[in-house]
């Protein structure tokens, strides 16, 4: 309503569809890289160098009672957790995180099995004696690990979505989720330092493409503009 007394309809600002850019994502994709490149330079064939077999069976002999709860939170690093989690940021209009969840989830597990197809790695039981199996035992090659790269992936994204407590608490679970991946005895070290790296990687590409909130924007900020 004007002075005059007169309506003036005014057109809402229109939403914008893509975050801006932050040229760090793009240091963040080149650190991945050169990690991603660390970890395939020692394997050898299938043999498992001194360093990595100690810290492998360091994580692998943990107690028993960390199974319960390991097992649960791993899931995160699950193919299926990319549309679970996707569906839960939708459900809370959440529609930019939704679509960035699926694309670096879905990247990470596909771009993960075709490394797996290329390098042609065993698993623990296959390359080490007196592993400790938990669970159902993995099959398929074991460099990278497909959980390690999901579940980091997923949480790269989302951790510019969320505030601190949230961001503290999808990090945690993506490292138990690496940590994990030897625990039960499915993956190596390198075979989880290349998946983390991967996950990282692709996070960072999907912020390069389609930008970012910034990490200290509220969530009202966020959601007002996002597209949901």
């Amino acid at each position: 309503m004007s002075d005059t007394g007169e309506r003036t309809d005014r057109p809402a600002p229109a939403r914008r569809i893509l975050h801006p850019r932050h040229p760090k994502h793009l240091w963040h994709l080149l650190l991945a890289v050169f990690v991603l490149i660390l970890s395939a330079l020692p394997l050898r064939g299938n043999t498992v160098g001194t360093v990595e077999r100690e810290i492998f069976e360091f994580v692998n002999q943990w107690p028993e009672a960390f199974y319960g709860v390991v097992w649960t939170i791993m899931q995160f690093g699950n193919i299926l957790a990319v549309p679970a989690t996707a569906a839960i940021a939708a459900a809370f209009r959440r529609i930019r995180l939704a679509l960035d969840l699926l694309v670096a989830g879905t990247a990470a597990w596909l771009l993960a099995q075709a490394v797996k197809g290329a390098v042609d790695r065993g698993r623990p039981g296959d390359l080490l004696d007196e592993v400790v199996m938990r669970g159902e035992p993995a099959v398929g090659y074991g460099y990278v690990s497909g959980h390690s790269a999901v579940a980091v992936a997923l949480a790269t994204v989302s951790s510019h979505y969320v505030g601190p407590v949230g961001r503290a608490l999808v990090w945690t679970a993506a490292a138990i989720v690496c940590i994990g991946r030897m625990y039960v005895g499915a993956h190596l070290p390198l075979d989880v330092l290349g998946g983390a790296a991967m996950g990282w990687a692709i996070g960072a590409v999907v912020h390069i493409a389609l930008g970012a909130p910034h990490q200290d924007q509220s969530r009202r900020r966020e959601t007002s503009g996002s597209t949901g």
